[in-house]
């Protein structure tokens, strides 16, 4: 029976115990059955080889056992629950969704906040076969390699409930990969709108085939493993046995409606017309959607590919977050270079994105994609919520998701808002909402709240991602860190020798006492929290890494020691002597390695634009999607009120203070876990710097790579910041590249039109209210300042913590 729990979002070898079968890594993929050639239909078969990445065999059931679900109160919305039925037997034609206009045609254009004339239609998308046959993709069968790994537990007692729990999983993960629900609208009619020259600014050039063989190079991107070149009779696009795949993970390709005339006479037809050499760029033969991989997807860190243009399914992980993507080129690299859009967008790093970006908060903080592993072992708080549909107060579950923490009414809620901000009903529901570009007075120069139970009666393409929002949640809980230890580089070199073992022990206690206080899930009381060697002995013999590698962090003489023994570890179920934390909790005995609790800004000290982010404030956008205790959370503290600094004469004179208030001014505090492979570091990755590959063009995405990556961050989190001290960090101010002109509107357009110089900091005009243009909205140039915790550390201590994360 279908699973309706719901949980949160947004998410080997061992020295003298083996891994349990719950959150055990995986030996190396052995070699895979021959499949057929990329891009050919066929049937691709499912290989038996063992999974390469960790894996949780953990449900939604498990969590509500452990009294973990529900999480929030929502329960749905009238049209849901009125069709639930419906829309589960029509879970794969409902993945994708398109608008059908009174005529027929294809329509990149509705005028802003106007009236809507259209109704929706699904885009149907094939179900995939039994993973006891063969799949007609290589994603199909990878999907079933994945899901055959976990619930071999409970096969062995109960092989037809292990086939409903991989079923659920597998589902989600294919709402991971291939629900869009209509948000290629976005693009086509909100985005156009941005730049200068509307749709035609708007097209993706690398998707061109042509540019396969260096999409990572140029661009981050990483190419389907299913797909191969295409040429004339493929339209220029990849050649790929889905039909819906676009070639590159992340971007779904749909038809496009017919391209009619003033007259109504068909122009080009998609499914008809011959091949025109600007069809790619006008958007004529097929419109693009944007799953969630799209910001997710990236190369397992511990098995990467050979050639990163050419990867293979193995290579590959769903959601350890892109940190080589290049967010300026992905949807405006049509627009002219000195467009508002093109320039904004400078100011997010690799790996990074503005999620603010269409619900403008008027503040240049764009943050990393969150990195979704063991979410079962993350903490649960109890907020009070009011609910979207009958606004009834209630207290209820929830974990606390973006940087500040903002999502916070539980997991269905937090993850359905994600596709509505990568799309999802634009045009019904957001943009309406959003305040006039060019508007200085009264309501239509504020945001108002999105409305839930509005945007589920006129935009049908809610429902269908609401109906299978919790068939996501069973794939995301089922994910586990990347460690090091079970890494194997392109050269064949394994994980475990980028890892100075000696040292391990000794990071592991200078961990308890400097980091544990934040970033563990074993909670340390007030009274000990600000006592360091408190935290050393309230930790002691607690693992904070993988039960496979756990014997790493403590000296043989302290395992051996009968007081440890009889102190820290247990037997389990079946007799075998483990650690206590895991003989009692299996996989819920990871320490997830962080708290979420949220951090005032000024506690930090990081770059606080992020953490002033106000967009689920009462009276905003996403007022819906947070708790009354989020929006009630006490004043972090004032910010300086600071002309607006692209004023003439006058622009970053200070004019008294402003008081944080409503929720904003937190961090919460993250997950260390795989921390070794997602640097550069902060919520900005503006701490460390990438590196690249021998040709110096290719971000290199090596375990030894990632490595020099993790040891420069690392490095470079551990000098201050202070310019007065010897050495300091370098202050980074991301800068505008050349002149322009800028129309100060977040459209980029209106005739007023300012003087910027090369080398103005983004921050001066990215960071400023075009509604209440006189102060900056966030006046905090450096990007990469803050978080000197550890920075006093002796040498041997900080090289000991080092090799420590790399274990974790």
């Amino acid at each position: 029976m279908k699973q309706t729990l719901r949980l949160s979002s947004a998410l080997a070898a061992c020295l003298l115990l083996p891994p349990s079968v719950l959150g055990a890594t995986a030996a190396p993929a052995a070699a895979t059955t021959p499949v057929p050639a990329a891009g050919q239909a066929g049937l691709y078969p499912v290989s038996d080889a063992p999974y390469g990445m960790t894996v949780r065999s953990v449900s939604l059931e498990d969590l509500a056992k452990r009294d973990l679900l529900p999480l929030g109160t929502y329960k749905g919305t009238p049209q849901l629950n009125a069709k639930r039925a419906w829309y589960d037997a029509n879970f794969y034609a409902t993945l994708a969704a398109r608008k059908v206009w009174p005529d027929g045609a294809q329509h990149y254009q509705h005028d802003w906040q106007g009236p809507i004339n259209w109704t929706f239609a699904p885009i149907p998308q094939a179900a995939p076969p039994p993973c006891d046959q063969p799949q007609p993709t290589g994603y199909d069968a990878e999907s079933c390699r994945y899901v055959n790994q976990l619930f071999k537990d409970v096969e062995a007692r109960d092989p037809e409930k292990a086939r409903t729990l991989r079923a659920q999983a597998r589902r989600g993960r294919d709402v991971w990969f291939k629900g869009t629900f209509g948000n290629q609208d976005e693009i086509y009619l909100h985005f156009a709108r941005t730049v200068p020259n509307g749709m035609a600014d708007i097209w993706y050039p690398w998707l061109d085939t042509r540019e396969r063989s260096k999409r990572f190079e140029k661009y981050g991107l990483i190419n389907d493993p299913d797909c191969s070149e295409g040429d004339a009779s493929t339209y220029w696009w990849d050649r790929c046995p889905d039909e819906h795949s676009s070639g590159v993970l992340g971007y779904r390709k749909y038809k496009a409606d017919p391209t009619k005339d003033a007259s109504g006479k068909i122009v080009f037809d998609p499914n008809r017309s011959p091949y025109q050499p600007d069809e790619l760029k006008k958007n004529l033969r097929y419109v693009v959607g944007h799953p969630c991989v799209q910001c997710h997807v990236g190369f397992d860190p511990t098995r990467p590919p050979a050639n990163p243009n050419l990867p293979k399914w193995e290579n590959i992980s769903a959601t350890i977050g892109n940190q080589h993507i290049n967010q300026p080129t992905m949807f405006f690299q049509g627009a002219p270079e000195d467009s508002l859009a093109r320039i904004a967008l400078q100011a997010g790093r690799n790996g990074t994105i503005d999620t603010s970006l269409v619900a403008n908060d008027f503040q240049n903080n764009p943050g990393t994609q969150n990195n979704i592993m063991d979410f079962q072992n993350r903490r649960v708080f109890t907020h009070t919520m009011k609910d979207p549909i009958t606004g009834k107060l209630e207290k209820g579950r929830t974990q606390h998701v973006l940087k500040g923490g903002e999502d916070s009414v539980g997991d269905h809620l937090a993850l359905i808002r994600v596709y509505v901000n990568i799309g999802m009903c634009t045009e019904e529901c957001w943009t309406p909402n959003f305040p006039s570009p060019g508007s200085l007075f009264g309501e239509k120069a504020a945001q108002k709240p999105f409305r839930i139970a509005q945007c589920a009666r006129d935009c049908e393409p809610w429902n269908y991602a609401d109906a299978k929002m919790d068939d996501l949640a069973a794939f995301l809980i089922t994910g586990g860190p990347n460690y090091l230890a079970a890494a194997k580089d392109v050269d064949g070199k394994a994980g475990l020798d980028y890892i100075d073992l000696a040292k391990v022990p000794q990071g592991r206690k200078v961990f308890a006492r400097e980091c544990a206080s934040c970033h563990s899930t074993k909670v340390a009381p007030e009274n000990v929290r600000q006592d360091k060697a408190a935290l050393e002995r309230y930790y002691d013999g607690h693992v904070f890494g993988s039960e496979a590698y756990w014997q790493y962090e403590f000296t043989e003489a302290e395992r051996s020691s009968p007081a440890f023994i009889a102190k820290h570890m247990a037997k389990d179920a079946s007799g075998r002597l483990r650690p206590a934390q895991f003989a009692k909790d299996e996989v819920f005995g990871q320490d997830w390695l962080g708290n979420d609790e949220p951090t005032p800004f000024n506690i930090i000290g990081t770059n606080r634009c992020r953490a002033l982010h106000d967009n689920h404030n009462t009276g905003h956008i996403w007022e819906e999607f947070s708790s009354e205790d989020y929006k009630q959370r006490p004043s972090p503290g004032s910010v300086p009120n600071v002309v607006n600094r692209m004023v003439p004469g006058v622009g970053g004179v200070k004019s008294g203070e402003r008081k944080i208030e409503g929720g904003p001014g937190y961090y919460r505090n993250i997950s260390l876990l795989s921390v070794w492979a997602t640097a550069p570091f902060l919520h900005n990755n503006a701490i460390g710097e990438q590196t690249r590959l021998a040709d110096g063009k290719t971000l290199d995405y090596t375990v030894k790579g990632r490595i020099a990556q993790f040891e420069q961050a690392y490095a470079e989190l551990m000098t201050s910041d202070d310019p007065g001290v010897t050495p300091h960090r370098p202050q980074k101010i991301t800068t505008v590249d050349r002149d322009f002109w800028l129309a100060p509107r977040e459209d980029g357009q209106g005739l007023i039109k300012l003087p910027v110089s090369k080398g103005t900091p983004i921050a001066n005009f990215a960071s400023a209210d075009p509604h209440r243009p006189l102060f900056m909205k966030c006046d905090d140039p450096v990007e990469n300042k803050g978080h000197q915790f550890g920075v006093s550390l002796s040498p041997a201590d900080k090289l000991a913590l080092r090799e420590f994360l790399k274990l974790m």
